[in-house]
């Protein structure tokens, strides 16, 4: 059932990065309903228009390298991994439901957005994002965080692990609740960020397994997805 337009809360928002008044930084959560790609179109729209009433840009995400500049027209449905622009007045939006958003700022104007799973951030596509922003003109970049699955809740395979730590380094092992082995996702995202000379400025902090509010594959089999949204003020 569509969430009613008028009763949509707000996001978690990430306000003045980089001391600039004219960007925006969100993530919805469940109360704003499922976001996925995928959902009838006018429903989808309603849902949108609610987060932030402005032309969104989206991605078929396919757990990749790839990045999509948004110039004059909207992206929709390019199979990509991140998005970004130097345009104000359009919402440039990742989907996630464990894998880790990621919004991008620079002081110079370009902006950006990522959906980091673990193949994504083992094959590049964080500095990928940044190459692109300084095709732009960026020069300094900041991140933000949203909310992903954390190593607690994050057994992972030997083989898958040991590649994303030759990839990344040691720092990206951790260990589950159980004392499994585990992926440390925000430490793969941090590392990677790092790789691309940008600091981490802040994030959500939130396990996306672990508390309710978000949508969760692994935790809790949910088809649902979240939003990370980031915009120019027009």
């Amino acid at each position: 059932m569509p969430v009613p337009v008028a009763a949509s809360p707000a996001p978690v928002s990430w306000s003045r990065p980089l001391g600039r008044d004219d960007v925006r930084v969100l993530v919805t959560d469940r109360r704003h309903g499922d976001l996925a790609v995928g959902l009838p179109a006018a429903e989808l729209a309603d849902r949108r228009r609610a987060v932030v009433d402005l032309p969104w840009s989206w991605l078929r995400q396919v757990h990749g390298a790839a990045v999509a500049v948004v110039g004059d027209d909207t992206v929709a449905g390019t199979e990509a991994d991140a998005l970004v622009t130097d345009r104000p007045g359009v919402a440039l939006a990742v989907h996630t439901a464990d894998c880790a958003p990621v919004a991008l700022v620079s002081a110079e104007g370009p902006i950006g957005v990522v959906h980091a799973g673990w193949r994504g951030v083992a094959a590049g596509v964080i500095p990928a994002c940044v190459d692109a922003m300084r095709a732009l003109g960026a020069v300094e970049v900041a991140a933000w965080l949203g909310p992903c699955i954390h190593p607690g809740c994050y057994e992972f395979g030997a083989a898958d692990l040991d590649h994303v730590a030759d990839r990344l380094g040691p720092g990206v092992r951790s260990r589950t609740h159980a004392g499994a082995p585990a992926l440390d996702l925000p430490a793969a995202v941090e590392a990677s960020l790092a790789d691309a000379d940008v600091r981490l400025a802040g994030g959500a902090g939130a396990c996306t397994a672990c508390d309710p509010r978000w949508f969760s594959h692994r935790a809790r089999s949910d088809l649902g997805r979240q939003a990370l949204v980031a915009w120019i003020r027009p």
